[in-house]
């Protein structure tokens, strides 16, 4: 219990210290971008009508390590503690953390092939494998208790590991095509992370995904459509990368081993739309990292759904695919996480779909 209370207090810590980080460097990060010219332009791809800014993933990098590294700084002067050796190598996850975003902050302003990026993005997973940050059990027992978590050969985890972390650092990327929806999602799977870690009793996810939750929610203040200011490939990068990273801290632990499936489910919405996208790239015979109009967002768009109308409906299967996910960790919570989603889900079908005639 009084872990519980402790982490529910570093919860809370994190996520206000990263949240008014966000909040109070956006604006400025607006006028510095119009000033000096960092704006994404429209195109055939893009859903804004005009010009906007586009180096809001300052502010979400400064939030969430404004947290990461004030606890690590902590941790060093025993002033809190952490109940997992990982937080050893925060360092070099900063470090990585800023090739990461580095790399996209490159790419809004100059432009990266994809392949390039892909190694970069593959290069700093294998980085994360190499200083212990890797999926090394598979856990089947969510099908029957009896079975015992496999341990997997070394390349395997390797391999695993590495598409893991760069699968969903463009997963979320590819998502990032409206106002306010790469960061409502990721706000969403981090706040189910966050549950995940407080019922495992993980104090070091607590302080990745509350740190991802505030950013995300000082950031979305001025990203709602009409957006003021968007993430750019930074922003929709960093947060992917440290959603992978925060999934597989929390698989760490004892009381939740191997990665099936509870991350491939809090994260499905996005992984499918990636997987659907690279399907129909392939069957044009174009590359997967071709650049087009496949996904989720623009295909509910051509159905004549507004912009309004296709966030609220994403929202509400990745929030349907968190209640999901945590059925192993409080039946109650999940059921009752369930029955909201499905009644939203019900209501817009209803309201947007056979009401209005709309498909």
């Amino acid at each position: 219990m009084e872990l519980i209370k402790y982490n529910f207090i570093t919860a809370l810590s994190c996520l206000f210290i990263s949240s008014f980080f966000c909040l109070i460097l956006t604006p400025f990060l607006i006028r510095f971008g119009k000033v000096f010219n960092f704006f994404d332009y429209p195109n055939d791809r893009k859903k804004h009508k005009k010009e906007v800014v586009n180096i809001g993933g300052i502010s979400i990098f400064v939030g969430i390590f404004s947290v990461v590294n004030l606890a690590y700084i902590l941790m060093k002067l025993d002033k809190i503690i952490i109940f997992d050796d990982l937080y050893l190598i925060i360092p070099l996850l900063f470090f990585t953390n800023l090739i990461i975003f580095t790399t996209g902050f490159y790419d809004d302003k100059y432009s990266l092939s994809p392949s390039l990026r892909l190694v970069i993005q593959l290069s700093s997973s294998s980085l994360m494998w190499i200083m212990g940050l890797r999926i090394d059990l598979i856990d089947f027992s969510f099908l029957n208790s009896s079975y015992l978590p496999i341990q997997i050969p070394t390349i395997l985890s390797y391999l695993i590991t590495v598409i893991w972390i760069a699968g969903i650092v463009n997963a979320i990327n590819w998502l990032d095509g409206m106002d306010g929806l790469a960061a409502g999602v990721c706000l969403l799977i981090s706040f189910g992370m966050l549950i995940m870690a407080f019922y495992i009793e993980n104090n070091l996810a607590v302080i990745f995904s509350s740190s991802i939750v505030g950013s995300c929610i000082g950031f979305l203040t001025y990203n709602f459509t009409p957006a003021k200011i968007i993430m750019g490939d930074a922003g929709s990068n960093l947060l992917g990368f440290n959603l992978a990273l925060t999934s597989i801290i929390l698989l760490r632990d004892p009381s939740t081993v191997g990665i099936l499936p509870f991350s491939f489910i809090i994260f499905s919405v996005p992984i499918f739309d990636m997987l659907k996208v690279i399907f129909l790239r392939l069957k044009r015979g174009l590359s997967p990292l071709y650049p087009d109009r496949n996904h989720l967002h623009f295909q509910l768009l051509r159905r004549n759904l507004s912009e309004k109308q296709v966030i609220i409906f994403i929202y509400t299967l990745v929030f349907l695919s968190l209640s999901i996910s945590l059925f192993r960790f409080d039946l109650n919570l999940a059921s009752l996480f369930l029955i909201t989603s499905l009644i939203g889900l019900i209501i817009f079908v209803y309201q947007y779909i056979f009401r209005e005639s709309k498909f």
